[in-house]
């Protein structure tokens, strides 16, 4: 599951750079708009998506280890990592969702000269900046993840056996 969400999350963002890449032709032909505008929805989509899924996924698989943990008599170490785990990414996955979302919005607003083309221009870098950082991090973080279900496997195992 994490090899998924880690692509998702790969693919938007090369989706994202290939946007902003696309962005510079639009002042000299009006016709890359279109195609702009069309991968820019792409990369937007697969964003949201990638980051919510990976979001959802460390609660959910946080909540059964801590079920887990609770039931057998274990502690809380498992509890105590996870926190710490999601402390580490999600203030940059929900930053990264934000600006993806609002780099979407304002560049309606530069297509309609309601901004000046920098500003749209400087956030795309910004965003592409930060969802490089949310995708090593998730990578640090699902890694470890598995790691910690692992563990919960193995010490299920040796209770049972």
């Amino acid at each position: 599951m994490s090899i998924s969400l880690l692509t998702l999350a790969l693919v938007g963002t090369l989706a994202l750079l290939w946007s902003i890449a696309g962005g510079y032709a639009v002042p000299h032909a009006a016709s890359a708009m279109r195609a702009h505008f069309l991968v820019s929805l792409v990369s937007t989509l697969l964003l949201v998506m990638a980051h919510s899924f990976i979001m959802f996924f460390l609660i959910a698989t946080g909540v059964e280890m801590k079920n887990m943990e609770k039931e057998k008599g274990w502690g809380d170490s498992f509890r105590r990592r996870t926190v710490a785990m999601k402390g580490r990414v999600f203030p940059v996955m929900t930053l990264a969702l934000l600006l993806v979302v609002a780099n979407f919005i304002l560049g309606a607003a530069v297509h309609t000269r309601v901004l000046p083309p920098l500003v749209h221009e400087a956030l795309s870098w910004t965003t592409f900046a930060v969802c490089v950082v949310a995708l090593f991090r998730e990578w640090q973080v699902l890694g470890e993840n598995n790691r910690l279900i692992e563990e919960a496997g193995t010490r299920r195992q040796v209770a049972r056996g």
